[in-house]
This record gives C-alpha cells, sequence and structure tokens, in this order.
C-alpha cells in the first residue's frame, strides 16, 4: 500500500468541544434499558469504567458507567463515528468524517484533548491501533477507500494516506493486542475483499486476502490473534476466519441479518443480529458454534443497532445499543453473562378430550446440566396448576383434567439457578367435547 505524507494539525487552540454533564436522580428507564441522550448510533465501546457511544447525527459521543448512568455527552465532534482506544484507556480516539478528522478524548476528563487533521474530503470512519500508530479508513477519491495513518505519540504527528487505494467502501478495521502488529480490513460496502497487513514498519504491507466476504457491518479478532468473526447483513450467519490465510473455519448460525460482533477477553463470541423482536444476542464459548446462551433485548420491536455490542474489558458484562421506534438509543447492560440458556420444549397430547385426565409431556435442555432438584412450575391461564420435577435426561410431565371444550394454553416456567436463566414456554392445543 503506498502512501503519501501530510502533517496532522494538533493544537486545541482551534478547537471548541463542549461538554455537557447530565444531572439529576438517575437516567430515565424503559424495558429494561437506558434511554441515551442521543437520537444516532455508530459505534459501541467499553473500556474498564466506561461505556463509549458514539452518535453522528448529534455530533456526539455519550459516556456513560458500566451500570448506565450517563456522566457526559461530548459534544461538537461532527459527525462523530468509529472509536478506539489506546493501549492503557487513556485516550479515546474518534473519527469525525465532517471536520476530516480524528479526535482525542481523555477518558479520565472526558474532555477532547487534542484533533488530527486528515485531509480535505478523508471523512475518516473506521480506527484501530497497530503497530504504534492509529489506522483509519477514509475516502480516498470520488470512487476509492483507502487506509491511512497517524503518527499519535508524535510530538508533531505525521498523517500517511494511500497512494495506492484499492477498497471501493470505506473497509472496517480491528487488531488484537496478540498481534499489535497486524491489522484486519474488511470492505463495508456492496464488494467483497478482506486483507491482512503487517504494519510493524509503520507502512502496510498485505499479508493474506480474500475475495470470500464483504460489505460487512462488524468484525473481532479473537485475542489470540489467530481467528476473525465477521458479521455481514446478507448472510444468516457468523463467519469465522483464520488470519493466516483468510480460510473460513466456522460459522455461527445466529439468523438473519448479522449486524454486530464483540469478542470477550476469555473468547467468548458475542454475536448480533436485526433480530425484529427474537433473540437479538447469541454467546458462543471459545471453539463453540452452539450458543451457550440467547439473549432478547427488551419489547416492544427494538432492532439491535449495527456495531451495537461491546463487552467490558474482563468480560463480566456485555453493553448492547438498540433503536426503538420512538428514535431514541437504548443501552442495555447484561451482568449475568456467566449464566447458560434454558430451552423448553413442550408436546401436547394426541386426543385430549373434556373430562379425561391428559398429559403434556415437555423436556428441559441446556449447553450447561441442571442441577438435580430443578423444577418447574405450571400454570393454566395463569393460574398454577403443577410444580413438577425435572428427571436427570431433562424429561418432565405433568396432568390435568380440562372441565370444558375448548382451547387451553399452559404456560411452563424454569426460575433460573447459579448456572442458567430463566426460561418460559407455552402451548396451546384445543379440548374436544
Amino acid at each position: 500500500m503506498g502512501i503519501r505524507r501530510l502533517a496532522a494539525g494538533t493544537a486545541l487552540a482551534a478547537i471548541t468541544a463542549s461538554l455537557t454533564l447530565l444531572t439529576g436522580a438517575g437516567p430515565a428507564r424503559a424495558a429494561d434499558g437506558i434511554v441515551l441522550p442521543v437520537r444516532s448510533h455508530w459505534q459501541t465501546l467499553a473500556d474498564s469504567h466506561h461505556v463509549f457511544v458514539s452518535a453522528p447525527g448529534d455530533d456526539a459521543v455519550v459516556a456513560t458507567d458500566h451500570d448506565g448512568r450517563v456522566l457526559k455527552t461530548i459534544e461538537g465532534l461532527a459527525g462523530a463515528r468509529g472509536m478506539t482506544l489506546s493501549g492503557d484507556e487513556s485516550t479515546l480516539y474518534v473519527a469525525l468524517p465532517e471536520a476530516d478528522a480524528i479526535a482525542a478524548v481523555d477518558t479520565t476528563t472526558l474532555t477532547e484533548t487534542r484533533r488530527f487533521a486528515t485531509g480535505a474530503d478523508t471523512e475518516p470512519e473506521n480506527l484501530a491501533i497497530a503497530g504504534g500508530k492509529l489506522w483509519f479508513s477514509y475516502q480516498a477519491t470520488v470512487f476509492d477507500a483507502g487506509i491511512g495513518s497517524v503518527s499519535v505519540a508524535d510530538a508533531d504527528p505525521v498523517v500517511d494516506l494511500d497512494q495506492d487505494p484499492v477498497w471501493y467502501g470505506k473497509p472496517r478495521l480491528a487488531v488484537s493486542p496478540a498481534f499489535p502488529d497486524r491489522l484486519v480490513a474488511v470492505e463495508s460496502a456492496s464488494a467483497n475483499g478482506m486483507r491482512v497487513y503487517d504494519v510493524g514498519s509503520g507502512t502496510a504491507r498485505q499479508t493474506a486476502y480474500t475475495d470470500a466476504v464483504g460489505a460487512v457491518e462488524d468484525l473481532a479478532v479473537t485475542p489470540d490473534g489467530q481467528s476473525v468473526v465477521t458479521a455481514c447483513g446478507s448472510a444468516y450467519f457468523h463467519q469465522r476466519w483464520r488470519i493466516s490465510d483468510l480460510t473460513e473455519t466456522g460459522r455461527y448460525d445466529t439468523g438473519a441479518y448479522p449486524n454486530s460482533v464483540a469478542i470477550a477477553s476469555d473468547g467468548t463470541v458475542a454475536a448480533g443480529i436485526v433480530a425484529g423482536g427474537d433473540w437479538d444476542v447469541y454467546l458462543y464459548r471459545p471453539g463453540a458454534t452452539t450458543p451457550i446462551r440467547k439473549i432478547a433485548l427488551s419489547w416492544p420491536h427494538m432492532d439491535l443497532l449495527a456495531r451495537g455490542v461491546a463487552w467490558a474489558p474482563g468480560g463480566g458484562r456485555l453493553f448492547a445499543t438498540r433503536f426503538p421506534y420512538a428514535g431514541d438509543v437504548i443501552l442495555d447492560v447484561v451482568t449475568d453473562v456467566h449464566k447458560a440458556s434454558s430451552d423448553i420444549a413442550l408436546r401436547a397430547p394426541e386426543t385430549p378430550r373434556t373430562g379425561e385426565r391428559l398429559t403434556v409431556r415437555g423436556t428441559l435442555s441446556s449447553q450447561v446440566p441442571h442441577p438435580a432438584d430443578a423444577h418447574v412450575t405450571v400454570t393454566r391461564y395463569g393460574e398454577p396448576i403443577a410444580d413438577v420435577p425435572v428427571a436427570t435426561d431433562g424429561t418432565f410431565a405433568f396432568d390435568d383434567t380440562p372441565p370444558l371444550p375448548g382451547w387451553y394454553t399452559y404456560t411452563v416456567s424454569y426460575a433460573g439457578d447459579t448456572d442458567h436463566v430463566a426460561a418460559t414456554a407455552d402451548i396451546t392445543f384445543e379440548v374436544a367435547g
């Protein structure tokens, strides 16, 4: 990748970065979520103390703590889009396409301290730190996008721009601390292409390429730096690729319209989709392709946003942003990420008749074994009718005698335990006269 070089402005004197401190009893909440003071979203990112949400339509980044309490709205960030953190988490970098610049924000004071000009009409979008530089995707020409870099550690930082741009859209970027000199990039627009670069020399040298994927909404590299997972909206699964040669090595069958992915420090993959009211995020343990946990964001239909999933650095919490039809961006905080999902399958009796005892059979299952004393509760139209033990193989059954003909709905619930979240299932069938 050829480069051209220009100076990056660093003086803050020319910048007026407005900060708004939100005060009061606490943030507004809606259906288990925190309503953020913005109505747009580009990326959700977390460090050891904060969750950052960039809002291009609001020219701002919202900073919350890990409980979702809004700390500040950092304003004056024109078109704020892609974000990344310095290795020590002291600085948050924010791409500002409408200002042709990248802002540096102090994560202690939540104040913009520096700004790097990337060149006229570059409109930087996605960011990553590798090889001691800050890398950014940008608009190189009218028809092509490129990858540039800023030597942010220098007193007089220099911007290197791509002399031989090969991208149709501004590529998504990702790195892993395990290989700090390696950068992964993938097409974001309606074209295919994913590349791996060695940037240890200060310039980007391509080491792997595939044209088997493109139009990617999000990507993340595994902590060991060996694999990258992509979320492509046109697929019905997330894909896993070996970084050394970009061979596809696995798929996560998450469902329609993948739009987000984040990987925890222990390798747990959080894969998000535009679910339309069903499961929004699937969690996979390292090496597994069957989800250990399925997460549904709060009703009503509020779709998970692209690039809207982030892990706390220790992996103890998962953050997800969604966009309800009302227009406000909502942040969800999942604190029980160590717990597995439980699934309840129910089977109706073959010929239920009024006045005769019927038997409904079911199975309680999970990727993690349930305790030996597990039981489920059964209600009929909200009225309790049974508390049923679950056998060691997960099966259970309950009896009832319907007093009248008609349609009957039974609800079976598992309350959860130290290793499982709660689960509920319904079954409806007609009882003959």
